[in-house]
């Protein structure tokens, strides 16, 4: 019981930190990057998690020990991969953005040794040579050509580190490497999500669930969590671990950290009337998220939806307009599963482009559930 609790907080510690902030190399449509989507949707920029580093620096700190530390061994898959995983949904799919897939068994090969298609004679990473790394100029402040990424926001020190340390050990894709100072290396020998027996979930309800996860010898190690359900129109999971349920049915739940992933739990989503949410409610989060400079703004309008509209006109684009690049409708009252908006918010890999929001982790069920009310209960203008 000790060992568990203790992996339970360390689970519970790396869910909160490790995943607030983002990782999306992607642009805004129609300009000179090296990732767009171009959609039209929903996008927002990532909440700054700390100050990025300038080019090529690694950073002598991270999030977890803000007094330094001494490196442990990480490793591509289990360190680097797992921040691409659990932040870069756009660079993902069957159509990543710009081409570049970021996923799992992919990313290595797009990245290592290829020229930047936005920087023509640099390479998106140079084994090595942070300095000398597309990759590393763009997630730092200032870059020489276009905005730093993810737009609005920046990754966390401790994220860049340890991209930054990969990259300056050789970018070695199978061979472990020192960890940046103050960030946790060490093998994932199992996961598992914290629950006894079958969940059960409502539509319009939200549930927290937890995983626990050891090395090989048993020992509760920091990881970084990807959540993932089988079947996502029926039930969400944000980057938290946060369960919300969008639809009747039952579904399976895993979670995988360090390329191991844990034995999967029953979800079953029951038929519920929710309270009702309001246009007024979802505003709120557009204004606070979606609203802002590099998103779906006035003079970045992908797929001519603009969210600082005044409230009459955002509705209308909306609840009334189907999005331009599918045969759907953005808001169909009463039904989340046939809105768009609710596909490019909970879909990993929707039909077009990647998930929003754009250059952030999965948005959080509680922001999803007011969304997903308000459809529900017939997408009023109140």
């Amino acid at each position: 019981m000790i060992v568990r609790r203790l992996v339970r907080t360390c689970s519970a510690l790396l869910v909160s930190g490790a995943l607030s902030s983002a990782c999306n190399l992607v642009g805004l449509p129609g300009a000179d990057t090296d990732g767009t989507d171009t959609d039209g949707t929903t996008a927002e920029p990532a909440p700054s998690t700390g100050d990025a580093p300038t080019t090529g620096d690694v950073p002598t700190t991270g999030p977890n020990d803000p007094s330094g530390g001494t490196p442990s061994d990480c490793d591509f898959e289990g360190a680097v991969q797992a921040i691409f995983t659990a932040s870069c949904s756009c660079h993902a799919g069957g159509q990543p953005a710009a081409g570049l897939s970021l996923a799992a068994g992919e990313s290595y090969a797009a990245l290592v040794g290829v020229e930047s298609s936005q920087s023509p004679g640099s390479l998106r990473v140079a084994p090595g040579s942070p300095e000398s790394s597309f990759l590393v100029e763009k997630l730092s402040p200032g870059p020489s050509v276009g905005q730093q990424m993810p737009i609005g926001g920046s990754l966390s020190v401790g994220q860049i580190a340890t991209i930054t340390a990969w990259i300056a050990a050789g970018a070695p894709e199978t061979e472990v490497f020192a960890c940046a100072p103050g960030q946790q290396g060490g093998d994932v020998g199992e996961v598992e999500i914290d629950v006894d027996g079958p969940l059960q979930v409502q539509v319009g309800e939200t549930l927290p669930v937890t995983a626990l996860v050891s090395d090989p010898d048993g020992e509760p190690v920091e990881a970084t969590l990807t959540w993932k359900s089988s079947a996502e129109l029926t039930l969400y999971v944000d980057g938290q671990g946060v369960l919300l349920g969008v639809s009747p049915g039952t579904v399976e739940l895993t979670a995988s950290a360090g390329g191991v992933t844990s034995a999967a739990v029953a979800v079953e989503v029951v038929d519920h009337d929710p309270p009702a949410a309001t246009f007024t409610q979802v505003r709120a989060i557009t204004d606070a998220r979606c609203a802002v400079a590099g998103c779906h703004v006035d003079g970045v309008e992908p797929g001519d939806l603009r969210f600082d509209r005044e409230p009459d006109k955002l509705w209308e684009e909306l609840v009334e307009d189907e999005a331009e690049q599918v045969n759907m409708p953005r808001v169909a009252a009463n039904a989340p599963t046939d809105s768009y908006l609710m596909h490019k918010l909970v879909l990993t890999a929707p039909a077009v482009g990647g998930r929003m929001p754009f250059g952030g982790p999965p948005i959080a069920a509680e922001e999803a559930q007011v969304i997903l009310r308000w459809i529900l209960a017939g997408a009023q203008f109140n």
